[in-house]
């Protein structure tokens, strides 16, 4: 092989190299130039489709009780507008799961719309309610929406809404972990009744007008033999209560849940 030839071919190798190179660069480039993302394209379609279902409702709020037809015809304003964006791509992975959690809430609320004429339209209408205004609130956090000034009194109301079942909800899980701080050990028995005594400091981070709550006593058929109840009024944060009841009933465990907490 001559010199020339051999550089020749040294000179193919290299532009097929450069060339598949260049190929797959250009693919790359391509596909990530054709990524298309929906976060600023949901959040203005949510504005709008808020819009739309507030002018419907100020169109019928002139009745003493909105029908089901004005109701359905509101929320389907809304769901109809943002609908599409559940299989959408979102850059805000977060984001994304707010909206199918809200999207799901309207979807809860045309459910509930189907017991219009039934007493626990009520109850479903408002658990809707607040899953949505918890996840608006959340959106609106990171992605301030911003709508016509006449309907801003709309958007505060449902954010106000929003923030108190968050703060509710806060408070529940801290009483469920508090919950799981008592220890009940037999602090006497007289032969007959027992008394079981636990000492508990609230650490939730709330202060509590009134803790009620339920010990139910469970024997070993895990059978719910007895339920007795224990209670504390003006227990501050970071205070040390003493808790008790007293039982005749054989039982092997028992478990606590809140009654009435404020």
């Amino acid at each position: 092989m001559t010199k020339r030839t051999y550089l020749h071919r040294v000179t193919n190798i290299l532009f097929v190299l450069f060339f598949t190179v260049a190929l797959l660069a250009g693919c790359s480039q391509k596909n990530h130039s054709e990524t298309k993302y929906y976060d600023k394209d949901f959040i203005s379609s949510l504005e709008k489709g808020l819009q739309s279902r507030w002018d419907i409702n100020k169109a019928s709020s002139s009745k003493p009780l909105k029908s089901k037809e004005a109701l359905t015809k509101s929320v389907n304003a809304e769901f109809n507008t943002v609908k599409p964006y559940k299989n959408k791509r979102f850059k805000d992975d977060k984001l994304h799961e707010q909206v199918i959690t809200y999207l799901n809430a309207l979807e809860d609320q045309k459910k509930a719309l189907e017991h219009f004429e039934k007493s626990k339209y009520i109850t479903e209408w408002n658990k809707a309610y607040n899953t949505r205004t918890e996840m608006l609130l959340k959106i609106n956090s990171k992605y301030k929406l911003t709508v016509a000034s006449k309907y801003q009194p709309d958007l505060d109301k449902l954010i106000r809404n929003g923030d108190a079942v968050v703060n509710k909800n806060n408070k529940r899980d801290a009483v469920n972990i508090l919950i799981k701080a008592f220890k009940f050990e037999k602090s006497h028995d007289n032969g007959y009744i027992g008394k079981y005594t636990a000492i508990v400091k609230n650490t939730s981070g709330y202060a509590f007008k009134t803790f009620n709550a339920k010990v139910k006593l469970i024997d070993s058929n895990k059978t719910v033999v007895q339920t007795r109840h224990i209670s504390a009024d003006a227990w501050d944060k970071d205070q040390t209560n003493q808790f008790e009841f007293t039982t005749d009933k054989e039982f092997s465990t028992y478990e606590i849940v809140s009654d009435f907490i404020e």
